[in-house]
């Protein structure tokens, strides 16, 4: 049995590996071509400069997602981090190569990009307390769950934003344009992000609160 889950666990991290291997292979050739193919040396500059700052972004959550596998923690929701998280560099990169101009493709790369902002919020959060006890276990799921709706109106944000609220390409100023909409769904992401932030920092706080007490149980026994 237990050499079973290892396999599985294994195998997981596996596919989690090559996933990143293979999206940011391709973000990197890509990004290489787009910045030989610049008009001018500024132009050039200003796409590799906003290519490395999506990779550096992206890869946070590749690298946090990855972290999670190897430690066997939320396993499938950092195989989907991956998963998004390369999707959402590929698409990035390739609208900034091919100067795309399409409301569906801009839309599908700022929601895979603001889900993999978000997943790297709740994996981080995951590494940090490794194992959440009595006292941090409600700051835990409170967090995650702020997250997830965070994430959630967000997403519709970008979804349900009109023609005119979507920039004509799909760049590093993409995201904040896209997700331009309802103002109270505007004040509910922002309180949403208020709670998440203060969670996210009680958990991590009453987690450390905890060790030392779990520690001197086990010496007095």
């Amino acid at each position: 049995m237990d050499d079973a889950a290892h396999a599985s666990a294994r195998s997981r991290l596996e596919i989690g590996a090559l996933i990143m291997l293979s999206t940011l292979g391709f973000a990197a050739v890509v990004g290489l071509i787009a910045v030989i193919d610049a008009d001018s040396v500024a132009a050039a500059f200003g796409t590799g400069f906003g290519i490395a700052v999506f990779i550096f972004l992206t890869g946070a959550t590749l690298t946090v997602a990855l972290a999670c596998l190897t430690r066997r923690k939320a396993e499938i929701v950092a195989l989907v981090s991956i998963a998004v998280a390369g999707l959402a560099l590929d698409l990035l990169v390739l609208a900034i190569w091919l100067d795309i101009d399409n409301e569906a493709y801009a839309k599908i790369a700022g929601v895979a990009f603001v889900w993999s902002i978000f997943a790297l919020i709740a994996l981080g959060l995951t590494l940090a307390v490794e194992n959440p006890r009595s006292l941090a276990r409600p700051f835990y799921l409170g967090a995650v769950v702020a997250t997830a709706i965070a994430g959630l109106i967000s997403a519709w944000l970008v979804v349900s934003a009109n023609d005119s609220d979507v920039v004509s390409s799909v760049g590093p100023e993409s995201i904040s344009g896209a997700a331009l909409g309802d103002d109270d769904l505007l004040r509910a992401l922002g309180a949403a992000l208020v709670v998440v932030a203060a969670l996210w920092f009680a958990t991590l706080a009453t987690s450390r609160l905890e060790e030392p007490v779990a520690d001197e149980q086990v010496t007095v026994t």
